[in-house]
């Protein structure tokens, strides 16, 4: 049973007196929790807490990881809100190394998420190569990464400038092997306005002219954007240019 689905907010775990402490072996570190809400979000705290063998200890050890990584776990059992935008590659894969011991398929879905630029597309996937015993997902941000790279290596020049940018340095393997995927992932669609200069998505700043008529794209990652402009195309008019924004009048 997923508790974020299921519930409207997420549980106050203040209401009710906890009942098993984690902790972490690398620091010391304590994080409280309840079994029941954990059981409910995890088959192996199922089984751990309330199979045949259960456990009946009050504090137990945790390995291999961080107190941020472990909390950020629960919280996310929980039903809380979890900035992942805010973590690093490094830290989303110690959560997937719990997110897998504990079986919880849901953090998946924050890696597909995972926001991406042209500063950290390369570094992102680089970071999902060291991360081979997580094959899974560190193919979906693999993937991820070659999607956005097809929205902005469109012409000639954007291929040549990418190669120029990477080709001696030691992300260049990397850096390859995105183009490479790149030719099995599926194309993203035009908004197909009249304005349209590149016949692409148009994410970086220097696309756009003052005047433009836009439409917002249903993979769009910034944060400004909601999930309902995404969803419905919204569209607008470009009314300024700032040094790293775009700003845009919605019809």
């Amino acid at each position: 049973m997923d508790l974020r689905k299921s519930c409207p907010v997420a549980l106050n775990p203040s209401l009710i007196p906890t009942d098993v402490t984690f902790v972490i072996e690398h620091c010391g570190s304590e994080v409280k929790a309840h079994k029941f809400i954990l059981a409910m979000g995890s088959p192996v705290f199922l089984n751990q807490f309330f199979g045949p063998l259960k456990e009946t200890r009050e504090i137990l050890p945790v390995k291999e990881t961080t107190k941020e990584s472990f909390a950020a776990m629960v919280d996310f059992l929980y039903g809380k809100e979890i900035d992942w935008k805010a973590m690093s590659v490094d830290e989303m894969f110690d959560i997937a190394n719990m997110a897998e011991k504990y079986h919880m398929e849901a953090v998946k879905k924050a890696f597909e998420d995972y926001p991406l630029d042209e500063t950290n597309v390369v570094v992102c996937a680089s970071h999902a190569r060291e991360y081979g015993q997580f094959e899974e997902l560190a193919n979906v941000l693999l993937i991820q990464c070659s999607k956005f790279l097809k929205t902005v290596l469109v012409k000639v020049k954007d291929i040549e400038e990418f190669a120029a940018k990477y080709c001696d340095t030691n992300l260049n393997e990397t850096a390859f092997k995105l183009v490479g995927i790149m030719s099995t992932v599926p194309q993203v669609s035009c908004c197909t306005l009249e304005t349209c200069r590149r016949g692409n998505c148009m994410y970086r700043k220097e696309d756009f002219q003052e005047g433009d008529t836009v439409k917002f794209s249903p993979v769009a990652k910034d944060s400004d954007v909601t999930d309902d402009q995404r969803k419905h195309g919204s569209e607008g008019i470009v009314k300024s240019l700032g040094e790293n924004t775009v700003t845009v009048k919605l019809d």
